[in-house]
């Protein structure tokens, strides 16, 4: 499965946006994009998303979405570095707040990986430890055939 991204443009073009709109926001990025390819700018677009964090959370679940698609389309053995960097960043990211769009984005991660790529665990085990920190534990599926977390289930609980 993956993350649907309702863009026209080239993945390199995609990349080449959000480093223009991080840079936009305060973040020492180049604006063009690196010759080591698309995981290279995943790297520093990973590495520099902290200044887009503190947007409202519409603009931050878009920038994060299309991150994650970028993400997606790499190789398998692209992935696991950087969706460990972005799990991190998540979860260290103003911890205690906006756990409901931390945990959305972690689990659009997820339910868009491969069920077999092991950084998977990884990325659960982020989505855990960020509904710890809301007491929001019971919305995490454990079988993990189910659905994503429901934003609209974390709203009537909290």
């Amino acid at each position: 499965m993956s993350v649907p991204a309702f863009i026209d443009i080239t993945e390199e073009d995609q990349a080449s946006e959000l480093r223009a709109y991080i840079k936009a926001k305060g973040a020492e990025i180049s604006e063009e994009n690196s010759e080591g390819g698309l995981h290279v700018d995943l790297a520093q677009i990973i590495e520099a998303c902290d200044v887009c964090l503190k947007d409202d959370d519409k603009e931050v679940e878009s920038v994060m979405n299309s991150i994650v698609s970028l993400l997606l389309i790499l190789e398998t053995e692209k992935q696991e570095t950087l969706i460990e960097s972005l799990c991190e960043k998540l979860v260290k990211s103003r911890e205690g707040e906006r756990p409901s769009l931390r945990m959305q984005l972690l689990s659009n991660l997820f339910h868009g990986m491969d069920e077999t790529a092991p950084v998977r665990y990884t990325v659960y085990c982020s989505l855990i430890k960020v509904a710890t920190t809301c007491n929001a534990i019971a919305f995490i599926p454990t079988d993990l055939d189910q659905g994503s977390v429901q934003e609209q289930d974390l709203v009537e609980e909290g």
